[in-house]
């Protein structure tokens, strides 16, 4: 039993695990293709970058829920409109999340 690095969170795991004990990445797929000489470019790069499209839509919903209603009550003592951007927000972050899970879900072998 060798023990390789896992290709995400660079921790050692051995060679016998299926995926990383920490991150969960698999790695069973990552020592066939250094055995067979091939450059990795399957399930680990593209998680790396649908995990960051998760963290900036959630981001995204956040703070546009934040500035509505931060706003609507800021509006409702001025007696003002309220702005359109805070609902745009929130739904472009809703819509950018849910497309993220579908991708995550049909890229997962």
């Amino acid at each position: 039993m060798a023990l390789i690095n896992c290709p995400d969170c660079n921790q050692q795991v051995s060679t016998n695990a299926v995926s990383c004990p920490k991150c969960g990445a698999p790695v069973a797929k990552a020592r066939e293709f250094e055995a067979a000489g091939s450059p990795l470019t399957t399930t680990q790069e593209t998680s790396k970058k649908l995990k960051l499209h998760t963290v900036f839509s959630s981001v995204l919903v956040i703070i546009g829920f934040m500035v509505l209603v931060l706003s609507a009550g800021v509006n409702k003592s001025n007696g003002g409109e309220s702005s359109v951007i805070p609902p745009i927000m929130v739904g472009v972050g809703v819509v950018w999340f849910i497309v993220t899970k579908v991708k995550i879900w049909w890229h997962h072998k």
